[in-house]
């Protein structure tokens, strides 16, 4: 028999899901994070496992590898040679690499035209038109991932400084944010030289609770993000009579501060990238 793994993976964790080739559940499995630019060995180890888990899930030796074939929407694929470095070291028959905002498409809106925008830890905003996927963004966290949790939660320690610095004024969530860091600038400083992208991002449902009471600093930082979502979405290809998503932690949260045309567009995803997954890889491999 025949396998079919749907694989997402970010930067906060990845999910797997085994089928049979017709398409029946067999397993599922949670794993650590999947971001191949990031940190390519833990990825492909944590995918691995991942991967063996839902084989035990379902009962199933690790040995049947060999007989599976799998989709793998994971972060970072679109950077460097990493995707193809990775597809050639994984243990499955057959596999196809795809940036994690693909599968995450097709699983909102299914094998249509349309475009989402993919807000969590990361960000990345993908279109699709005449059939012809188009990403805008996912360029990694150093040089991307406007609207993402990791970018706001860097963007809200930059400004605390500037706050202490005096070149903006404190407010309720800057004085609050530092009292994790024993309001201590140095010691802020220095933690953060060992953050990842979700050491950043833990701190963005601070922001968004923050704007529920008004806060000026915390409407600074979001209005800043909107602005780039927005132009994002546009250049991704969004047109108002095509299916729209923004999903992910940070899509819902988002929503409200976008322009009415964005949130009269915006609908219920379809399914999730792991649905995705498994419509890309039922007409890759066995239709």
């Amino acid at each position: 028999m025949n396998y079919l793994f749907g694989v997402d993976g970010g930067g906060s964790g990845c999910r797997v899901v085994l089928t049979s080739s017709d398409g029946k559940i067999l397993g599922k499995a949670k794993g650590g994070p999947a971001n191949i630019e990031t940190s390519f060995s833990k990825a492909r180890d944590n995918i691995i496992n991942a991967c063996m888990t839902a084989f035990k899930v379902a009962n199933l030796s690790k040995n049947n590898f060999k007989y599976s074939y799998a989709i793998l929407g994971l972060a970072g694929s679109n950077l460097g040679n990493y995707a193809s470095k990775l597809s050639n070291d994984l243990p499955f028959a057959k596999n196809k690499i795809l940036n994690d905002g693909e599968i995450t498409l097709e699983g909102a809106i299914g094998p249509v035209d349309g475009c989402i925008g993919a807000l969590g830890t990361g960000s990345v905003f993908v279109g699709r038109k005449k059939g012809i996927t188009k990403l805008t963004g996912g360029w990694g966290f150093n040089l991307g991932d406007d609207g993402s949790g990791a970018k706001l939660g860097k963007e809200l320690m930059k400004l605390s400084i500037k706050c202490h610095d005096g070149l903006e004024n404190h407010s309720d969530l800057t004085i609050d944010f530092l009292r994790n860091f024993n309001s201590d600038i140095k010691e802020m400083v220095e933690c953060a030289k060992s953050f990842k992208p979700t050491d950043y991002a833990q701190y963005a449902p601070q922001i968004f609770s923050a704007m529920c009471g008004q806060d000026s600093n915390a409407r600074k930082l979001i209005e800043c993000e909107v602005v780039l979502i927005e132009k994002s979405l546009v250049a991704a290809g969004f047109r108002e009579e095509n299916p729209f998503c923004l999903i992910g932690g940070l899509g819902k949260l988002f929503l409200p501060f976008l322009k009415d045309i964005f949130v009269r567009s915006c609908s219920e995803p379809k399914g999730d990238a792991l649905e995705g997954a498994l419509s890309i890889g039922k007409r890759e491999f066995f239709i």
